[in-house]
């Protein structure tokens, strides 16, 4: 299977909890068919390698003194055994891992969020400059000193609704209204005057910090994947916690997104997800993020994974690597779902771009932008400006039918003028269809790209 983002989130800065070590840990994923690990080693006033940028955790430091470096061991083991290593950084969250001298320290110098009563937060506050020069700091910090697949970014995000209503939030905010909130905190809340304005402005401030950590990291390493873990309703969270995913994907300041559609429910997990697919529409990457702590049995979560290849995921990403689930659970992942190899996707893999014909318009249902069976399927995809050339010779394209390649598909491909590919099929049954195309680029190096997907009835 080709081009399959298999991964798990960790916030052990030291592998599996009971001591087994990196090594071990990484070795269970890959012996499993998984092939990423997203592991914690950053929080926004702590890490777990010898930083300079903040504190390293103090348990990194020995008898003698010595600092050890935890994202260096685990590395080491990524390469070891053919993982991918993604760096998760929890972004504006302190956390429990954060020392509380440091909480004081950045409460102390009005640094961190408050509700709309006065109460404090554990959150610093992403309009200002100092958390955000904070924050470009360490992602420049991790990528510039080890060679890591990825960047992932956790809690860019506000708490909630309900905040941040700091006096340096008042200023920011009333600096971009061009005038004062006459009754604050009252004018920013439900009802009030300057509500909708003031949503739009803690969105604009966290997706401008999204940018600002896009634009310092890959000069760096353009072959870097840059992810983030959003919320999995994205219109309560555009409002809630203003994290506006569909704005960071338009503006390709994201090459990923792992999106928590965390239920112990494959129809709720999934209806969440078929609703990012449509949303993204094959532009990034959805890695669709599983919660193996809510599932009851390791059968609910093989019920999930299935069924977001079915609808079109390019991967998942599951929640946590614990002892459990080292032990018990994968074996059983391994032999249901993902026993056949895969690559994780590179983020440097060109994107391509797929244009779907629009459904027949014979009826009015037909607008919902789903096929009956029997209708021709056309789609027209373009290499991007810049992509190495693509022989005929090395070009291989297949039809996936619910996630799962047809032997023979009912159709033709096309070359244009242009150089663009028009595939075309005429589907006998119903379910989820997206393209496979594999190539090889003039240096050689293979690729492997899906196209969004599409329903018939």
């Amino acid at each position: 299977m080709a081009g399959e983002m298999r991964g798990a989130w960790i916030h052990s800065p030291s592998g599996i909890e009971d001591k087994r070590g990196w090594d071990a840990t990484v070795k269970a994923l890959a012996e499993n068919g998984y092939n990423a690990l997203f592991a914690n080693f950053v929080w926004a006033g702590c890490a777990d390698y010898p930083s300079s940028v903040v504190e390293p955790h103090p348990s990194l430091y020995d008898s003698d003194g010595n600092c050890h470096d935890r994202l260096q061991e685990c590395l080491d083991a990524c390469r070891k055994y053919g993982v991918q290593l993604h760096v998760w950084i929890v972004v504006c969250n302190l956390g429990h891992r954060t020392p509380e001298h440091v909480k004081l320290q950045l409460e102390e110098e009005g640094r961190l969020q408050l509700d709309s009563s006065g109460e404090k937060s554990t959150y610093l506050a992403p309009h200002l400059p100092a958390n955000q020069n904070l924050l470009r700091d360490l992602a420049t910090e991790v990528v510039s000193r080890y060679p890591v697949d990825g960047l992932h970014l956790d809690y860019i995000r506000y708490p909630g609704s309900k905040y941040d209503f700091s006096p340096s939030a008042r200023e920011a905010f009333e600096q971009s209204l061009g005038r004062s909130v006459e009754h604050w905190p009252e004018d920013c809340q439900v009802g009030g005057r300057d509500f909708d304005a003031f949503r739009q402005w803690r969105r604009d401030t966290i997706t401008a910090l999204v940018r600002m950590i896009h634009d310092a990291v890959k000069p760096l390493r353009p072959e870097l994947q840059l992810t983030a873990a959003v919320y999995g309703y994205w219109p309560g969270a555009r409002e809630g916690i203003a994290q506006d995913a569909e704005v960071w994907v338009t503006e390709g300041i994201v090459d990923a997104l792992c999106p928590m559609n965390y239920s112990k429910d494959v129809w709720e997990a999934g209806a969440w997800l078929r609703q990012q697919l449509r949303i993204v529409d094959g532009r990034v990457p959805i890695y669709t993020g599983l919660a193996n702590y809510m599932t009851p049995t390791p059968d609910e979560l093989v019920a999930q994974i299935a069924d977001a290849r079915k609808c079109g995921a390019d991967g998942f990403v599951t929640f946590q690597l614990r002892p459990e689930f080292a032990d018990n659970w994968l074996p059983v992942l391994h032999d249901k779902v993902i026993s056949e190899p895969a690559e994780a996707p590179l983020g440097n893999e060109p994107r391509l771009q797929a244009t779907w014909a629009k459904p027949p318009r014979k009826f009015p249902w037909r607008l919902l932008r789903f096929w009956l069976r029997g209708d021709r399927v056309r789609c027209v995809v373009r290499w991007p400006s810049g992509a190495d050339d693509v022989s005929n010779n090395s070009l291989k394209i297949s039809l996936l039918h619910n996630g799962i390649p047809m032997p023979k598909w009912p159709g033709r491909a096309m070359r244009l003028p242009n150089g663009a590919l028009r595939l075309e099929f005429v589907p006998e049954q119903r379910g989820y269809y997206r393209w496979e195309v594999r190539w090889q680029d003039e240096a050689g190096r293979s690729h492997a790209w899906r196209s969004s997907s599409r329903f018939v009835r």
